[in-house]
C-alpha cells in the first residue's frame, strides 16, 4: 500500500522521492492513492492492483502506465485531460482475457470516480457549439471513432461519479453497465444522452445531477438526458436530485417529464407561475430550492383575486403535489406586496403536504405578518421562517 496525501508523512516528500518510491514499488502495489500528480518511469502497475486513486500528471508520457482493469475494485481518476482515453486499460494482447481486441472488462470494479481537468466553462462549450460545419463533422467523426475503438464493460459497478466531463472528451462513457446502480452522480458534465439511453441501467438508488452552463446551447440534449434519467425509464429507489446552477436557460415545461425527481435546486430566477407548474408536474418532488422568485404583478393578482371569497382564499389541494420543503433564497423587486402575500397563501393552501417554508427578503415588503394570517388556516405547517 502506498499513499501520498496531506494526512500522512509521504505528502511532505519531494517530487523526486515520490517518483522514486512509486517506481520501486509499483510492481507490487495493490493499493495506491495520491492527490499529487506524481511522475512515473515504469510501464505497468501490478496486475493485482485493486484500489487506485491517482491524479494524472499531464507531463507524463504516457499519461498512465498500463493498468489491469480486471482486478480493480475502486478507481478514481483526477485531473483527467480531455484527450485521455481507455488505452492504458486495454490488455496488451487479446489472449490475456480471451476476448476480442478493444474489449476492456472491469470485472470486479464497484466504484468509479472520474474528475476531468477544470470547470466546464461557457467559453469551452461555445467553442464546440460554434464550430463551422466541416469542423463539427470532423469532431463528431473523431468522437464516434473513439467510442467504437473500445468496448467497455462494468458488470459489478454500483457507484459512478463523473465531474466536468467536456463535450470533446476522447474517453467515451458508452459502456455496458449493470441494470441496478446504487449511486449515479453527474456534475458539471456535458454527457451525450445516448450514453444512458442506450445503456441497460433500469434502477438507481440515488441519482444526483448538477448542471452549469452545460445545456445553454443544447436544449434537446438537456431534455433527452433529464427526461430519461428522471422519467419512467429508470426506477429511482430513494432520491433523485437536479441542481441547475446559475443557468439562464429557460425551461419549456411542456418538454419536461420528471415524474421521479425528488429534489430540485434552481439557482437562478424563476417565475412564480413556473414554480407552481413544476410542483404540479412532479408527483414525487419533496424539496424545492429557488434562488430568486419573480412575480408577474398584474396577471398573478388577477388569478389570486378570482380565487378569493370574502377575503379568504379558496383553493383545492393539488393531488399531484408532494412537496415538504420549500426554500426561496431571495425575492425579486416587488412593487405590489399584496400580490406576493396572496400568491404565497395560495401556494400553501394548494400544497397541504408542505411542512417547511423559508423565504428570505420578506422584511422590505412586510411579508412577516403572513405568519399570523397563515397559521390558523394551515395548521400542518411545522416550520415557517420569513427572514429579512
Amino acid at each position: 500500500m502506498l499513499r501520498f496525501d496531506s494526512d500522512g508523512e509521504p505528502a511532505e516528500l519531494g517530487n523526486e522521492i515520490k517518483t522514486s518510491l512509486l517506481d520501486n514499488y509499483a510492481h507490487n502495489l495493490k493499493y495506491y492513492s495520491t492527490g499529487y500528480p506524481v511522475a512515473h518511469n515504469f510501464r505497468r502497475f501490478s496486475s493485482e492492483m485493486t484500489h487506485l486513486e491517482i491524479r494524472i500528471n499531464s507531463e507524463s508520457t504516457p499519461l498512465l502506465p498500463r493498468i489491469n482493469a480486471g482486478c480493480l475494485q475502486k478507481l478514481v481518476l483526477d485531473d483527467v485531460p480531455s484527450y485521455f482515453n481507455w488505452q492504458c486499460f486495454e490488455p496488451e494482447t487479446s489472449s490475456q482475457l480471451h476476448h476480442a481486441p478493444g474489449l476492456i472488462r472491469f470485472a470486479d470494479l464497484q466504484v468509479f470516480e472520474l474528475y476531468f481537468s477544470g470547470m466546464l466553462e461557457e467559453t469551452h462549450l461555445q467553442r464546440i457549439s460554434t464550430m463551422d460545419t466541416d469542423a463539427a463533422v470532423t469532431h463528431a467523426a473523431a468522437a464516434a471513432a473513439a467510442a467504437a475503438q473500445y468496448r467497455v464493460e462494468f458488470p459489478k459497478l454500483h457507484t459512478l461519479s463523473v465531474t466536468n466531463y467536456p463535450p470533446d472528451a476522447a474517453m467515451s462513457l458508452v459502456a455496458e453497465y449493470p441494470e441496478h446502480m446504487r449511486q449515479l452522480t453527474l456534475r458539471f458534465s456535458f454527457i451525450p444522452p445516448s450514453v444512458f439511453i442506450r445503456s441497460n441501467i433500469k434502477q438507481v438508488t440515488s441519482l444526483d445531477i448538477t448542471l452549469y452552463y452545460a445545456q445553454l446551447d443544447h436544449p434537446e440534449s438537456f431534455y433527452a438526458l433529464t427526461n430519461h434519467l428522471f422519467g419512467p425509464s429508470v426506477e429511482i429507489e430513494k432520491n433523485a436530485t437536479l441542481l441547475m446552477s446559475y443557468s439562464e436557460f429557460q425551461m419549456h415545461l411542456r418538454s419536461v417529464h420528471w415524474p421521479n425527481l425528488t429534489i430540485i435546486r434552481l439557482m437562478s430566477q424563476v417565475e412564480y407561475a413556473t414554480m407552481e407548474q413544476l410542483v404540479r408536474k412532479m408527483p414525487r418532488l419533496e424539496k424545492l430550492v429557488i434562488y430568486e422568485l419573480l412575480f408577474d404583478q398584474q396577471q398573478t393578482l388577477e388569478i389570486s383575486s378570482s380565487e378569493s371569497c370574502a377575503g379568504h382564499l379558496v383553493c383545492t389541494p393539488w393531488n399531484t403535489a408532494a412537496v415538504k420543503y420549500l426554500d426561496i433564497l431571495s425575492l425579486a423587486y416587488v412593487s405590489r406586496p399584496d400580490v406576493v402575500k396572496s400568491c404565497i397563501r395560495r401556494f400553501l393552501l394548494h400544497v397541504p403536504s408542505l411542512r417547511s417554508l423559508h423565504i428570505n427578503g420578506c422584511e422590505a415588503i412586510g411579508l412577516n405578518e403572513l405568519v399570523d394570517l397563515v397559521k390558523p388556516q394551515y395548521p400542518h405547517l411545522q416550520k415557517l421562517v420569513l427572514s429579512g
